[in-house]
């Protein structure tokens, strides 16, 4: 009985310390990710929220622009001040 005891405390112990020096998986930090897929910007030419992934963008003064619209897009490349005016 005494050795039933003892192999018992034994594994305990053994899985505690395993237990311990292991890595955990998820980070317990408190800040969350930002999912980029649900992240909306507003059109400059019509107002519109856009979301990230089903916008036409383009680039003016190392800027990114989302448009709803091939036809907006092309309205600010055409006329980008007018539009950045507002």
């Amino acid at each position: 009985m005494k050795k039933l005891n003892f192999a018992i405390i034994l594994i305990g112990l053994t899985t505690l310390s395993l237990k311990s020096n292991a890595t955990p998986v998820i980070n317990g930090s408190k800040t969350r990710p930002i999912d980029s897929a649900k992240k909306a910007t507003v059109d400059p030419v019509c107002k519109m929220k856009v979301k990230a992934q089903t916008a036409k963008n383009t680039v003016y003064n190392r800027v990114t622009y989302s448009f709803c619209s091939e036809s907006c897009k092309q309205k600010f490349v055409a006329e980008p001040a007018k539009y950045l005016k507002k």
